[in-house]
């Protein structure tokens, strides 16, 4: 295939060296080249390694024709051996050990291996772009053969600016391929360096005109996106939110502060109203409580609060879409944001004289501050600041590029913040010794210690899209899989006890995930059959709109997962079994080795014809026996252990053991496997036991807490 257009991107943030923004850098540069038709392969994060780098770029070196172009691209850190004598630079990944460089040269990501093996090796055009940090000695590139831009500054402080977040080469290469129709590596050249740059700058005079984006033929028309509102507003957006997180972590507004109700009004901690103040440069600011008599009571306020004199401007609008409103007199302006509307009874946020600059910012300001009322900047800065982000996009649609941008950074950022616990699922008998641990799932959490799911936080990420939810799903991937490493070396048992991990259908469908996946587990020596991929029944297996698969989506998605199955050789199981789309087609139609039952169904009237249905199908002739796993399996659920395992279920999952989930593997506790057994075995519940009648939690004991 002629014209074909290739691209290998790599960014490595570095904490030698203090780099931040090098995989936004690249993240950014693969967003525009993708959306201009590159076929472009993103290496980023902790875990990329130098062979997988090299591996890809050797694939479409050694297939590329004489039309073809490649870009090459690397935002971070390199480095010059002193034993190369100043011969050789090696551009920085996560797994490179300097030390070993020099009896296994070979061993990085080598420019002498980017010139000869790739570059050069090229048959049609290749373009190099390094935006990196490292000595000032770094030579560039040694062969005229290809056109190179290459900036190495001395340090991060110097490579990258926090105020676009961006490498400064990088910003201006992003800013001249966006706003250009059509640009050729001297047009690039040319932009960049009329922003002061001094790039090194190398290649044969026929490549001047190569086109990197846009029509090679006739120069299109320019096309102007129109613009966002809150464009505008991006500056004191940032700002404010910041301000926010930076007050509620100073000590001198911890105070008594409320939730808004008068029973928590007296809890310790820093206190909103007091951080709002500061953040926001009001006079004062007070939590109201609006009656349906017309009258404000103070639930919190902060110093110099003087409800009497606010009193004659104070306004509560019937209406659940009023954002909110300012009031001005002679003396003061008061601004009225509304927190919760309920019947008889609501509450009311009041600024005085807050900083008349946030007054332009008009609903977003509202929006703001409403969500600041249901987080807690003081605990979790930012998990608060993502919250509050999201609740802007989902109020006006679309949030500016650098908003979203920053976001995306701050969710990957408290993703990569949490631990992951293994919940065992349990094989049932009706003697103790076939008790015994099936497998794991894997569940994060924002501590080994804490027993409930970051349920919110998680979903989150289908707010804002793929892109979210792909790097939500590579994350507790290469965390699920490298604390299991971890976990298994340390546990009892020489074969592994098999893994599940949830996953979105969206993130099957990308090449980036099943990449994480297989390298992953390459690096780790995992055996890749031990590894299930848990899809929620709840999520739909659909094309987005504008997406068109070329088959129907149960057999265009089976295909697709057969295809993931041959390559690297993992699993799928259908989680959520019976709360979501088209329960038996998915179950009949997707190649699936196991089948988890959601706890909802031990609720419904009929639940032990249903679970004998689902064993029906899950053991259908034209497919292999599927295993059924019945989930949340407890205290309260209505069916006994007995009734389950009578439907032919061999498997459960949930507080049955009464463990909480850990980040260790073990096995069963003997009293434990003797419990379970006595309840398969319907020992004494004409008594009423565990799974027969409500128990009343011991203390500080919660019910078991699902998680992605």
């Amino acid at each position: 295939m002629a014209n074909q257009r290739f691209a290998v991107i790599v960014g490595v943030n570095d904490t030698y060296t203090r780099l931040r923004f090098a995989e936004r850098d690249a993240e950014a540069v693969h967003e525009l080249l993708e959306l201009e038709g590159f076929d472009a392969r993103l290496f980023t994060g902790p875990y990329v390694t130098a062979s997988e780098v090299k591996a890809a770029l050797r694939q479409i070196a050694t297939r590329a024709g004489k039309t073809d172009l490649l870009i090459v691209y690397f935002a971070g850190r390199a480095v010059t051996p002193m034993w190369s004598r100043g011969a050789e630079t090696y551009l920085v990944t996560p797994d490179l050990d300097e030390s070993a460089l020099s009896e296994n040269p070979d061993s990085g990501l080598r420019m002498a291996f980017l010139e000869r093996d790739v570059l050069e090796f090229f048959a049609g055009i290749a373009v190099l772009v390094v935006d990196a940090a490292g000595p000032s000695g770094f030579p560039g590139p040694r062969s005229h053969r290809y056109a190179a831009l290459v900036s190495c500054a001395e340090d991060a402080a110097e490579r990258e600016t926090p105020v676009v977040g961006h490498g400064v080469l990088t910003a201006h290469v992003l800013a001249t391929l966006r706003r250009q129709p059509r640009v050729t590596i001297a047009a690039l050249t040319e932009a960049v360096r009329e922003q002061g740059l001094t790039p090194l700058v190398t290649g044969p005079s026929w490549t001047d005109d190569v086109v990197l984006v846009g029509s090679a033929g006739e120069p299109a028309p320019a096309v102007l996106p129109l613009a966002n509102p809150l464009d505008a507003a991006t500056g004191e957006i940032g700002q404010l939110i910041r301000r926010l997180s930076q007050h509620a972590r100073m000590p001198r507004h911890a105070a008594p502060r409320s939730t808004g109700t008068r029973a928590d009004a007296g809890v310790a901690a820093p206190s909103r109203v007091e951080y709002v103040r500061a953040a926001t440069k009001a006079h004062s600011t007070a939590l109201l409580e609006y009656t349906a008599g017309g009258q404000f009571q103070p639930i919190d306020s902060s110093k110099r609060f003087d409800l009497d004199a606010i009193r004659p401007t104070l306004r509560f609008p019937p209406g659940a879409d009023w954002f909110g409103h300012t009031v001005h007199d002679d003396h003061r302006t008061v601004l009225c944001v509304p927190l919760r509307h309920a019947e008889g009874r609501s509450l009311l946020l009041a600024l005085v004289d807050p900083a008349p600059e946030l007054l332009g910012l008009g609903q977003p300001l509202a929006k703001i501050l409403e969500t600041v009322w249901r987080t807690d900047f003081a605990a979790t800065p930012d998990e608060a600041e993502v919250e509050v982000l999201t609740a802007l996009r989902e109020a006006f649609g679309r949030l500016p590029r650098a908003l979203f941008e920053h976001c995306f950074e701050l969710y990957r950022r408290v993703l990569e913040s949490y631990s992951v616990v293994f919940q065992p699922v349990v094989t049932l008998g009706k003697t103790a010794r076939r008790i015994e641990v099936h497998s794991y799932e894997a569940l994060a959490r924002r501590s080994a210690a804490d027993s409930r799911a970051p349920v919110a936080m998680l979903r989150l990420a289908e707010v804002w899209g793929d892109r979210f939810v792909v790097e939500r799903d590579k994350v507790i991937l290469r965390m699920a899989l490298h604390t299991y490493a971890r976990a298994h070396a340390d546990g009892p048992w020489s074969e592994p006890k098999p893994l599940s991990i949830n996953v979105a259908v969206r993130s099957l469908l990308s090449d980036a995930y099943v990449e994480v996946l297989r390298t992953a587990i390459a690096e780790l020596g995992l055996d890749p059959a031990a590894i299930t991929l848990e899809i929620s029944e709840q999520d739909p297996i659909e094309p987005r709109r504008g997406e068109q698969w070329a088959e129907a989506p149960h057999a265009y998605f089976h295909n697709r997962l057969a295809a993931i199955a041959r390559d690297v050789g993992v699993a799928f199981a259908v989680d959520d079994f019976g709360e979501g789309y088209a329960s038996l087609s998915r179950m009949a139609e997707l190649p699936l080795t196991q089948i988890k039952v959601d706890r909802a169904i031990l609720h419904h009237p009929l639940a032990a014809k249903e679970l004998s249905l689902v064993m029906d199908t899950a053991r259908h002739a034209s497919h292999a026996p599927r295993v059924v796993i019945v989930e949340g399996v407890d205290d309260e659920s209505p069916l006994t252990l007995r009734e389950i395992y009578e439907q032919r279920i061999r498997h459960v999952q949930g507080w049955i053991t009464q463990q909480p989930a850990r980040p260790t593997l073990r096995p069963l506790e003997p009293e434990v496997c003797e419990r379970i057994a006595a309840l398969v075995r319907g020992d004494d519940e004409h008594r009423g036991t565990l799974m027969t009648r409500p128990r009343a939690a011991a203390p500080g004991e919660l019910p078991m807490q699902r998680g992605a």
